[in-house]
């Protein structure tokens, strides 16, 4: 198994675990106090569970493509001095700041970019890798090319070690040829 892998194991068990410890205190919570649904706690309560269930869906449901491109925008955490771009069809969103992402049921991931959201079905589409873009191209003509620009370039990304594999993916359509090379 290779470290990725291992390490993604190590990562789905403390998911699972912090999700068993969030699902027992909910229920001790309730039967303790009887508040309204809607309380603040308890809505923000539910953004982490949500966050839970994303980071578990990331490793479980989404493609090797789509996660790299994911994980790479964890470098944007935070770095005023980063910032990604998004052209969906014929709208342009420039220079946004990363928010975050989540991924929702039936692989839909959403990326979040100060006000803007951009959601799509990982399954429904290819990857299309630049040292500074990602193209994602759909399998259905019907709907528009997604193109996700970056100002911290893929080629300086740790990750791509890691992430090799994407480059004999069935999702990924293409990839700049140097990108994936070993530098000595």
């Amino acid at each position: 198994m290779d470290s990725r892998a291992a390490r993604d194991q190590q990562y789905l068990a403390a998911m699972e675990d912090i999700a068993q410890v969030m699902r027992k205190s909910m229920e001790k919570y309730q039967e303790e106090n009887k508040e309204s649904e809607f309380h603040p706690q308890r809505t923000r309560y539910g953004q982490l569970e949500a966050m839970v269930a994303s980071e578990r869906r990331l490793l479980e449901e989404i493609s090797l493509p789509c996660r790299l491109v994911l994980e790479h925008f964890s470098a944007f955490v935070e770095q005023p001095d980063r910032s990604i771009s998004v052209r969906y069809g014929s709208a342009l969103y420039n220079n946004g700041a990363y928010q975050g992402y989540a991924i929702n049921e039936w692989g839909h991931v959403t990326l979040k970019l100060g006000n803007f959201r951009i959601t799509w079905r990982d399954d429904e589409y290819q990857y299309m890798f630049y040292s500074d873009k990602v193209i994602l191209r759909p399998l259905d003509i019907q709907k528009p090319e997604i193109c996700i620009s970056f100002t911290f370039s893929l080629k300086y990304s740790k990750l791509l070690e890691d992430f090799r594999e994407v480059t004999s993916h069935s999702q990924t359509g293409y990839y700049q040829p140097d990108l994936f090379v070993k530098e000595a």
